[in-house]
C-alpha cells in the first residue's frame, strides 16, 4: 500500500505520459512496474510480480480470440460479401421508403462489425453506401449522420473485438458476454430503423439499369455466407458446442472460403495475415499492459480507494459518474485504451453497486460506442464526413442528424442500468 500522495503522483505521471504522446500501453506498463515498486520497496519482488503477472497474461488461450476475429472479419471484408449485402437489401427494398437507407444501416454496423471497429467501418464502407442514400433524395447531412450511428452499432454485433477484450480484461465468460449483447443490439436495431423510417423520403425514380440492378458475382452467397457466419458462431456458443475460440476458429475457415470463392489467392491470403497481425499486436500488447496496471492498482491499493470512492455516490450518481469519466476520455482516448484504463476498476465498483457484470460490460460497451457520436468531438462523425471528401456538409448539419441516434443509444443505456434482465434473459436461459 502507497499513501495518497504517492497514489496521487503515478496517477498524475500517467496522465501526464499520455498527454506527452506515449503510447496508453506504454504509460500503462510504466505506471505500473513502478507503482508495483513503489508499494513494495524491493526490484525482487516486482519482478516476482511481474513474471507471475506474464506468466499468467501468456497462458491465457483467449488471446488468440483477438487476432481470430480480426482474420474472419478481415477475410469476409475482401470477400465482397458486405457490399453484396448492401446492393442485395437495397435492391429488394428500393421501392418502400427509407429502403437504402435501411440497407446502408445494416450493412454499415455489420462492416464495422468485421473490421474489429466502428471508426473503421464508418471509414471502410460509407464510400459504398453514401451515393446511394444521396440518389434516393437524403440531404448530406441526413446521410452521413445515419451512416456515422450505424458504425456505432458494429461494436455491438458479437462476437465483436471490443466485447472480447471486455471480457479478457475483466475475466468474464466469453459465451454469456456475446449472448447478453443480443438483445440490446437487437432493440437499438429495432430503435435505429423506426428512427429511419420516421425520416424516410420517398425513393427518386431511377431506371431500370440503375447499377443497383446488377448485383456483384456471388452476392447471393456472400450474403448468406455472412448469415451462416452468425448463426454458427452464436448457436455454437449458446448451446456450448463450442468454445468461444473454436467458435472463432470456424468463423475464420468460414470468411476465408467466402475469400476463395471471391477469387482470393494465397498473396492476397498471406497479405491479410500481415494485416491482422499488425492490427492484433497493438491490441495483445495493450491487454498485456493493463493486465501490469491491474497488478499495479491492487497493490498499491489505489484501485480499492477508487472503488470504494465511487461506490460511495451510491448506484445512480456512481454510475452516471463512470459513464462521464468514459465520455471525457473519449475525447483523447480510443476505446480499448479507454476499457485498458477504466475496466479493472470500473468492473469492481459495478459488483459493489450491485450491477451484473455481464450487464455492465454490455452497457460499457454501448456507453463507449455512443462516446463516439458525442458533439463535437464525435470520432465517427468526423470519419464519415472525411470519407466521403469535400461534399459540401457542415459538421453541425451531420452532428444535428446524429443526434436522435446518439438519444436512442443513451435511451437504451438508461433502460439497460434500469433493467439489466433486458441483457441477461438470454444468457440465463441457455444456462
Amino acid at each position: 500500500m502507497i499513501g495518497l500522495g504517492a497514489a496521487t503522483l503515478l496517477i498524475a505521471g500517467l496522465v501526464l505520459l499520455v498527454a506527452l504522446g506515449a503510447q496508453i500501453a506504454v504509460a500503462l506498463g510504466v505506471v505500473g512496474v513502478l507503482g508495483i515498486w513503489w508499494a513494495t520497496g524491493d526490484w525482487h519482488a516486482t519482478a516476482t510480480i511481474l513474471a507471475g503477472a506474464t506468466y499468467e497474461g501468456l497462458r491465457q488461450p483467449l488471446l488468440l480470440l483477438i487476432p481470430l476475429l480480426l482474420l474472419m472479419g478481415e477475410f469476409i471484408a475482401r470477400s465482397g460479401a458486405l457490399t453484396a449485402v448492401f446492393h442485395l437489401l437495397a435492391r429488394e427494398l428500393r421501392g418502400m421508403p427509407g429502403g437504402a437507407a435501411l440497407a446502408a444501416m445494416v450493412s454499415q454496423a455489420l462492416y464495422a462489425f468485421a473490421a474489429g471497429a466502428s471508426a473503421s467501418g464508418a471509414a471502410g464502407f460509407t464510400r459504398v453506401t453514401y451515393p446511394a442514400i444521396k440518389r434516393d433524395g437524403y440531404d448530406g447531412g441526413t446521410a452521413l449522420g445515419l451512416l456515422a450511428s450505424s458504425a456505432a452499432l458494429g461494436a455491438l454485433i458479437p462476437p465483436s473485438v471490443l466485447l472480447a477484450v471486455w471480457g479478457i480484461l475483466a475475466h468474464q465468460p466469453l459465451g454469456s458476454l456475446f449472448l447478453a449483447a443480443i438483445p440490446p443490439a437487437i432493440l437499438i436495431a429495432i430503435l435505429f430503423a423506426s428512427m429511419i423510417a420516421s425520416i424516410a423520403v420517398k425513393p427518386a425514380t431511377r431506371p431500370v439499369a440503375d447499377a443497383l440492378e446488377r448485383l456483384p458475382p456471388h452476392a447471393i452467397e456472400g450474403a448468406l455466407g455472412i448469415v451462416v457466419t452468425l448463426i454458427v458462431i452464436l448457436g455454437s456458443i449458446g448451446t456450448r458446442l463450442m468454445t468461444p475460440l473454436e467458435a472463432a476458429s470456424v468463423g475464420a475457415v468460414i470468411g476465408l472460403l467466402m475469400a476463395l470463392r471471391a477469387g482470393m489467392r494465397l498473396p492476397a491470403i498471406v497479405e491479410a495475415i500481415l494485416v491482422v497481425g499488425r492490427a492484433a499486436a497493438p491490441i495483445l500488447l495493450l491487454i498485456f499492459a493493463a493486465q501490469i496496471y491491474g497488478q499495479a492498482l491492487a497493490v498499491t491499493g489505489v484501485g480499492a480507494a477508487i472503488e470504494r470512492t465511487i461506490a460511495g455516490f451510491g448506484l445512480g450518481l456512481g454510475l452516471v459518474t463512470m459513464i462521464a469519466i468514459w465520455l471525457i476520455l473519449s475525447i483523447a482516448l480510443d476505446q480499448l485504451s479507454i476499457m485498458a484504463l477504466t475496466v479493472a476498476v470500473f468492473s469492481p465498483v459495478a459488483v459493489r453497486l450491485g450491477i451484473d457484470p455481464l450487464a455492465f460490460a454490455v452497457l460499457g460497451v454501448m456507453a463507449l460506442e455512443a462516446a463516439q457520436l458525442l458533439p463535437p468531438f464525435g470520432l465517427l462523425v468526423f470519419t464519415a464526413k472525411a470519407s466521403v471528401g469535400d461534399d459540401g456538409v457542415a459538421l453541425p448539419d451531420i452532428f444535428r442528424h446524429v443526434l436522435p441516434f446518439l438519444l436512442i443509444m443513451l435511451a437504451v443505456i438508461l433502460l439497460l442500468a434500469a433493467f439489466p434482465q433486458i441483457a441477461l434473459w438470454l444468457p440465463r436461459l441457455v444456462s
